[in-house]
Parts: structure tokens; C-alpha cells; sequence
């Protein structure tokens, strides 16, 4: 190698001063971008593949490109699998345009994790920018994972031109904070100008076009302590952004504002007039402060056509530490994923939402997520049109809308007789659960965080009993989408593609509830929608993953096995079930009897849609089951459900509630022997002195031994995450038991106290911050700091509280 060349993916450019502050200055960045299938893969919808690029500020000769396996997606806590890249596409701009210059098909399957690269001559072609599309790989075919992406390829080149770093300040056209609007309070502080109402605090930064503040009360009561947006020293996420191919960031995060214009505040009043010269481009953004909302109008004109990585005519960066906030709306499946169509919805959970809403047909709006970086960033666009390559093109031009951002509650309203703590609840937290991201096109745990298609049932539960999230959008469109990223191939944590040694296998052969949860919301979806024509589009897919799922039943006696988590005492298997480090394996009650759920709706459902050849065998299939669940799980000792009976036929119960409360859902027992289950189970709960429930309820009366845990638990007391520690996760389960074998008080005293720190906002906290799981203390041993599975439980309220027209 010549002492000149280098990675070019792997340079970071010299970062600016005061340290630690280069979150954009590495020039190969992956990003995620929509694709129609190959022909023949049986996909129906579109799908996610992901492409490393290369966004140099000047041309540079590329010499050779290396392939080698990387790592694949998390699909499990257990194993952090390799992949490999089996298909993809080089494409680089070179003389104003793009061109492609390899598309490699069928690259044989590496040796090992540890395979030498392949590597591509490239003959000194002179570039500033590429593209390195994987579109296909090793574990989940046509969908390509971030991870692999991120870390298969090398691309050795001549060293780049040095990036232009340049930052400028606004000139300051005078501060008048007279006259405001009623209910509006202002003050200017350093480097800022900041209103006040009793529902929000807006602060404006004035040497640089962007938000300095963002706090929200959704009750209006004046707590506007809290900043919502992301802060790192040297670092400015906020407002107005653009980098074009083939050159330096000319406004981004940090020494890259490259502008000229003011700023000018009279009253509830911020005017910021910019331009950016290099980019012929000018941006007007003119803001006005109400009470109750933010108006905006902007404006963008273009000299001329821009190709850029980066572009808003106003970006807000959300801090997840603090909220995990999450953004719904109508998806535009096109180009880098994220796009999404105006209005959206802005929810910072336990602080309030922000409606979003646009009068102009130019105006776009793109969500993105970065968890290693810790940003939630939401891009208000004027005029751009998305590309298959993942870039945007910025048309030339006028373009020009208004936004208003409407700061109000939003929620669901409580009849008269719904008790305080859950009619808050219904007006603070109802919508918390639905935690959609635009830019993997599906609901996950949070904002912020992997989308596990395990959940889908409480999805389901959650999407069918809102409605509307704003008018036109209903909140089943956004499980509509996870089941077809699901039911198309998509991975996630629990289903995709895993290795075992040479051999590849379903990862739903490990975690049998993805296969049952995913079912049960799919018929949940159909029960609701009534979407037969949908069902006819994805007739092959479902059909195929009912046959999947009856094939694991392996000595059929109708109940589903694991061949790999069996469960044994001493293996510390990971989980079948949603209880990932808890050693639930082979024959696992949790799973079997919402098996037995899914099945009964799913018969019924279908058959009613015209499609009752989807569901040939499983009235028989569901017969079997029944009459097997309780011989296998029934624990006469105690006189409830165990959680699992392991291959080596021992009974494994450590009085677990949600497990319980889903069989007495399920149907899979009599109602009279439901009965005496919730209610053994209830006294017991009582006895062990009936943990607080505003903390959540435990999964685990009894203390779990490590014997029967994963190895990450190991020497954790009793009360630790998930053995027995309290959480809102998978309440929803025992609270609604409890109601259905009568015991309707137990359960309204149990969905008061998880409501009431549901509404106060203390159940959960910001991204990874722990509040999800307690000790019986109250102290915090969680890790995700909020779940979607915590406010399943809304699902309840909704049901029981919900005001009808």
C-alpha cells in the first residue's frame, strides 16, 4: 500500500476544538434506504437495505474496495452473530455524476467471521462521493442489516482534500420583546431569546438559525423546567442543515455554519433571514408565539438544483436520555427511510406532544434515530424530492409553507366515573405505547430502540382500542406496518435468521413467541380492519408462517416445542418467551396458551374474510392443544399454571403472574378452573405482602434460582429485573385475569395504582435510564427506561374508561 492511501470509510476528520465533539465527521456513514424486492423472493411490500457511504469534500483517487463479514443484526442477547455480504452495488459521483462501477452478485459464503476480504480493483478513479448498496446478505437475504453495512468494506484511496471548516454567526437586528400575545412571557438571555406559556418553553438561539430550548407541560400547569433537545459541547443539531454531494457539510453540527444573514426579534416575533452562498440557496424562517401554539412560515429558494447527504430547512434534535420521543405519522416509503408525510405527531413521553401541521404541498418531514449517538432528530424539508440512492434533491426555486406547531394535549378523554389516576392516565399515557419509527418502518421497544416483533400483541391491543392519532391516521396503520415488515422477512430481536454452527435456522425455533405474538396481532389487525384485501395480498405469507408454526409442534401433542431452549435446569437457556433471560423452554405455557388465542381468532377471522383455506387444520390443531395444556402445565401442588415444563419432563413454577393471567385470557381452561387459578394465585400474591403496584407488578412471586436463569443473571437477589422485579411490562395480562374470573374490584385497584404513576410520568424514564424495572423498594434495575409492553395496560383503561360518543 502506498504511504498516501488510507480507508477513505474509516477517516474522521480532525475534530473541532474543546474536544469530543465529531458526531458527523467520519466521511463513511451508513444509512437505510427503501427497496423494491428482487423478482421471485416472495416479498410483497418494499423493503429496508442498508449502504455505507463515502461523503468526501473533494475528489480523491479510489484504489481497491475490500468485502469481509461483519456483524450481523441483534436478533438475540445471547449471541452477537456475523454476516456476510452476498450481493451489492458500488456507485460514485465523479464528474457532477453518478455512475455504477461494481454490482457483484453471488459472492461465495465466507469460511468464518475472520475471512479475509475480498478485494475490488478500481484502477485510481477519481471520486467525491460512493455509494455501497448491500443487497443481499448471508443471514436475512434481501434485508440487509445497519451492522453489516456499517463494518464490511474498506475502501483504500489517495487522501481527500481537507474539508472546509467554517463557522459564522448571525447578525443580531435587535431584540424588542413588547407587545406579546396573552399568556405569553419572554426574556432574553445570552445567546438567546426565550417565551414561556403555561404549556411550553421555545427558546431561539440568535448567532445561529435554530432552537436553544424545548420544554413541554401537556396540563398546562407551567413545569417547563425540562430540556427536551439534544445538547453536546461544540455541537449544534438544531435548525437549519445542508450538506451537498461532493463537497464539505456547509451548515451541520459542528464548525460547519457557512452562512450569512440575521436574526431580528420584535415581540412574540423571531425573523431569521439566511443564506447560504456556496449552496445557492436562501432560507426566510419567520415565527410567531401563541399561547396554545408556534406558527411558522418558511421559505426556501434555490438557485438551482442541489443534490445533498443532509438538508433541512429546520431540524429538531430530541435529546431519548431525557424523552424517548417518538413521532407518528403516514410513512412515505421512498428513498432514505424516515420520510414521512405532514401532519406528524411529536410525543415526548410524561412532558407532552407537539402537533405538526403544514399548509403547503411542498413540505416534508423525515424522523431519524441514532442510539450510539443518542439523538432523535425530526427534519421539517421545502421542496426536496428523495432518490433511490438515499440522497435528496433540493429543486430550484421558490418553496414556501406554514407550520403550525399545536402544543396541546393529546390523549383520550375519560368518562365521568373513571377514576383520577387512570383519566390522567388516559390523557397523558394512552398513546406512550405506540412507539413507531419512521426510519425502520415499523413500531420497537421505544423511539430509540430494536423493534421486537414479539410484541406485536400488545401492539395490537394497544392499536385497535385508539383510533385515531390525528384525524386520517389511525393508530392500526402503524401495526398494518410491522405486521408487513414481519410477515415480508424483516429481522428483529427474536425472528430472522441465526447460525448454529455451519447450519442456519429461524430464530422463531428459539423464541416461539415472536411466531405466536405476531400471530395473534395479525389476527387482532384482521378482527378490526376487516381488510380482506389485504389478507388476499399477504395470503402466501400468512399461509406459509401458520406452517412454520405448526411445525413446531414436535411430538405432536399439539402444544409448540423448541428443539434449542429446552429449558433444562443447569443449561441457562435463554427464553422462549417474551421473558428473554428466565430460562422458560421445550413446553412453555406462556406461549401455548397465546397460541391457543391466536388460533381461536385467527380461524374465526379468516374464515369470516373469505379464506378459510389459511386455516385448514387449525380448528383440530387448537382442539389439541386444549386438551393438552392442562395435564402438562397444570402445577396440583399449588394449584395454578407453572411457567414451563422443561425436555427432561420437571415442572418449572415460580408463581408467575402475567403467565397465569394470559392462560385465563387464552381460553385454553374451563372458566371455573380459571377461576381457582387467578385466585390461588391472587392470595399468594397477597401473602408475599403485595408489592406496591404504582412500581408495577413482579413476573415472579418466588425467588428463581440461577439454575433456572441465563448467566447475566446470575448472583442477582430476587426483585432484580426479571426475577420478580416490578415493572408495568406484561401487567396487563394478570390486571385483565382478574376481571374476567370475576374478581373485577382486585383488578380496578390494580390498573388505578399503574395508571397513577403511568400518568406522573415516574413508571418510565428517558432511553436507557433503568426506571422500567424495581426493586420492591421502588430502587431502579431496568436498563431500557421505557418499553412499549409497559403501558399494555392502556389497552385496559381504554376499554373500561374510555368517554363514548
Amino acid at each position: 500500500m502506498n504511504d498516501d492511501a488510507l480507508d477513505l470509510l474509516a477517516l474522521i476528520e480532525r475534530p473541532p476544538p474543546l474536544g469530543g465533539m465529531g458526531f458527523r465527521n467520519r466521511a463513511g456513514r451508513t444509512q437505510a434506504i427503501w427497496r423494491d424486492a428482487d423478482p421471485g423472493t416472495g416479498i410483497v411490500g418494499r423493503r429496508i437495505v442498508h449502504a455505507r457511504t463515502m461523503q468526501l469534500a473533494g475528489p480523491a483517487q479510489l484504489r481497491r474496495l475490500g468485502v469481509r463479514p461483519g456483524r450481523g443484526y441483534h436478533k438475540c442477547g445471547s449471541d452477537d452473530q456475523w454476516d456476510w455480504v452476498r450481493a451489492f452495488r458500488l456507485v460514485v459521483h465523479a464528474d457532477g455524476q453518478w455512475q455504477t462501477v461494481l454490482d457483484i452478485r453471488e459472492l461465495p459464503t465466507p469460511s468464518g467471521s475472520d475471512a479475509p476480504s475480498l478485494w475490488y480493483d478500481l484502477g485510481g478513479l477519481s471520486a467525491s462521493a460512493a455509494i455501497i448498496e448491500v443487497l443481499q446478505c448471508g443471514l436475512d437475504d434481501q434485508w440487509t442489516p445497519w451492522n453489516l453495512a456499517d463494518g464490511a468494506f474498506e475502501l483504500i484511496g489517495a487522501r481527500p482534500p481537507v474539508p472546509i471548516q467554517r463557522e459564522r454567526r448571525l447578525a443580531n437586528r435587535g431584540v424588542t420583546l413588547q407587545p406579546l400575545p396573552s399568556g405569553v412571557h419572554a426574556e432574553e438571555r445570552p445567546g438567546e431569546v426565550r417565551y414561556r406559556t403555561a404549556g411550553y418553553e421555545v427558546g431561539f438561539a440568535l448567532g445561529r438559525a435554530g432552537f436553544s430550548y424545548l420544554a413541554l407541560d401537556d396540563e398546562a400547569a407551567g413545569s417547563t423546567m425540562i430540556d427536551l433537545l439534544h445538547r453536546a459541547p461544540g455541537v449544534d443539531l438544531q435548525g437549519i442543515m445542508l450538506h451537498p454531494v461532493g463537497g464539505s457539510s456547509l451548515v451541520g453540527p459542528a464548525l460547519r455554519c457557512d452562512v450569512e444573514g440575521h436574526v431580528r426579534v420584535e415581540g412574540n416575533r423571531v425573523r431569521y433571514e439566511v443564506s447560504v452562498p456556496a449552496a445557492g440557496q436562501n432560507f426566510t424562517l419567520d415565527w410567531r408565539m401563541y399561547a396554545d401554539r408556534i406558527e411558522l412560515v418558511a421559505e426556501r429558494e434555490g438557485e438551482n438544483s442541489i443534490e445533498a447527504w443532509e438538508s433541512a430547512a429546520w431540524q429538531i434534535a430530541f435529546d431519548p436520555g431525557t424523552a424517548a420521543t417518538a413521532t407518528l405519522g403516514r410513512p412515505r416509503k421512498v428513498g432514505r427511510t424516515g420520510l414521512l408525510e405532514l401532519p406528524v405527531l411529536l410525543h415526548a413521553p410524561g412532558h407532552g406532544s407537539i402537533r405538526v401541521i403544514a399548509q403547503g404541498e411542498t413540505a416534508t418531514w423525515r424522523s431519524d434515530a441514532d442510539r450510539q449517538n443518542s439523538w432523535l432528530t425530526g427534519e421539517l424539508k421545502l421542496g426536496e424530492t428523495p432518490t433511490d440512492r438515499g440522497t435528496t434533491i433540493l429543486e430550484p426555486g421558490s418553496h414556501r409553507c406554514a407550520v403550525t406547531w399545536l402544543m396541546a394535549g393529546h390523549g383520550i378523554e375519560a368518562s365521568q366515573s373513571a377514576p383520577a389516576p387512570v383519566a390522567r392516565a388516559l390523557r397523558r399515557a394512552a398513546i406512550t405505547g405506540l412507539s413507531y419509527r419512521a426510519d425502520t418502518g415499523t413500531l420497537s421497544n421505544n423511539s430509540i430502540s430494536i423493534h421486537c416483533p414479539m410484541s406485536m400483541d400488545t401492539w395490537s391491543a394497544l392499536a385497535t382500542s385508539y383510533g385515531e392519532v390525528m384525524p386520517g391516521i389511525d393508530a392500526v396503520e402503524f401495526l398494518r406496518d410491522s405486521l408487513e415488515r414481519w410477515l415480508d422477512g424483516g429481522p428483529g430481536y427474536g425472528s430472522g435468521t441465526m447460525r448454529d454452527g455451519s447450519q442456519l435456522r429461524p430464530a422463531e425455533d428459539e423464541y416461539l413467541i415472536t411466531g405466536v405474538g405476531t400471530m395473534l396481532g395479525l389476527g387482532e389487525y384482521l378482527d378490526h380492519s376487516r381488510n380482506s384485501a389485504w389478507a388476499r395480498r399477504y395470503s402466501d405469507r400468512i399461509k406459509q408462517k401458520l406452517e412454520q408454526l405448526a411445525a413446531r409442534d414436535l411430538d405432536g401433542d399439539g402444544l409448540i416445542e423448541s428443539p434449542h431452549r429446552r429449558g433444562v435446569s443447569g443449561d441457562h437457556d435463554w427464553s422462549t418467551n417474551w421473558y428473554d433471560v428466565v430460562s422458560f423452554g421445550w413446553k412453555d405455557a406462556y406461549v401455548n396458551a397465546l397460541l391457543f388465542k391466536a388460533l381461536t381468532l385467527l380461524g374465526e377471522v379468516l374464515s369470516d374474510l373469505g379464506a378459510p383455506e389459511l386455516v385448514a387444520g387449525v380448528a383440530a390443531w387448537r382442539v389439541k392443544l386444549r386438551d393438552a395444556f392442562g395435564p402438562t402445565f397444570l402445577n396440583p401442588e399449588t394449584g395454578w399454571v407453572a411457567g414451563w415444563r422443561s425436555a427432561d419432563g420437571r415442572l418449572h413454577d415460580y408463581a408467575f403472574l402475567a403467565v397465569n393471567g394470559v392462560v385465563a385470557n387464552s381460553g385454553v381452561l374451563s372458566a371455573e378452573v380459571s377461576r381457582q387459578v387467578i385466585g390461588a394465585l391472587w392470595e399468594e400474591y397477597r401473602s408475599v405482602g403485595e408489592p406496591d403496584a404504582r412500581l408495577g407488578l413482579p413476573n415472579n412471586l418466588w425467588p428463581i434460582p440461577d439454575e433456572d436463569l441465563t448467566e447475566p443473571m446470575h448472583g442477582f437477589p430476587h426483585g432484580f429485573y426479571l426475577n420478580g422485579a416490578l415493572s408495568h411490562s406484561q401487567a396487563r395480562h394478570f390486571v385483565d385475569a382478574l376481571s374476567r374470573v370475576g374478581m373485577m374490584p382486585e383488578s380496578e385497584r390494580l390498573l388505578g395504582a399503574l395508571c397513577e404513576t403511568l400518568a406522573d410520568g415516574t413508571a418510565f424514564g428517558g432511553s436507557q435510564t433503568g426506571g422500567d424495572w424495581r426493586y420492591w423498594d421502588g430502587a431502579q434495575c431496568g436498563y431500557e427506561g421505557l418499553l412499549t409492553e409497559q403501558f399494555g395496560v392502556m389497552a385496559l383503561a381504554i376499554e373500561r374508561h374510555r368517554l363514548r360518543g
